[in-house]
């Protein structure tokens, strides 16, 4: 009885540390850069669910974000979401006075592929920024 008790006790512990092992080996990791029909270049490094992301627009704005959560949505995407700080350039077409403001949140959903295959929908600002990967490649892992 006592070595059942002992066996049981090992099961439940070697349970125990397998679990978070296994939700960790779950939350995605992004990687890639390019440029999309939208955003004249971006650029992700997301692991384990946190990282960065960066987005310019030339003559709109300049975005620059730290990704602290993401989720598989699908076989190929990612949602992800944080806190940017968006740079304005004088004169932008948003009608926005020029200049650095953030935090922002903003919310992100890229799918894994290259050219005319990736890609990559930032919404920030109330305003939805989709596109399609031109040059570059997003890859998505777990």
């Amino acid at each position: 009885m006592r070595f059942v008790r002992m066996v049981a006790a090992v099961l439940f512990v070697a349970a125990g540390l397998a679990f978070p092992a296994a939700a960790a080996a779950q939350t995605p990791s992004i990687k890639g850069g390019g440029t999309t029909d939208e955003m004249s270049q971006f650029a992700l490094a997301i692991s384990a669910g946190r990282g960065h992301f960066e987005c310019l627009m030339p003559a709109l704005m300049n975005v620059q974000a730290t990704v602290t959560g993401a989720e598989m949505t699908g076989g190929s995407s990612v949602s992800f979401e944080g806190t940017a700080y968006v740079t304005l350039p004088a004169g932008n077409p948003l009608g926005l006075p020029p200049g650095r403001t953030g935090p922002a949140p903003f919310t992100a959903t890229v799918a894994s592929g290259g050219p005319g295959v990736g890609q990559i929908d930032l919404k920030i600002m109330g305003m939805d920024f989709p596109g399609t990967v031109e040059h570059g490649q997003i890859r998505i892992g777990t």
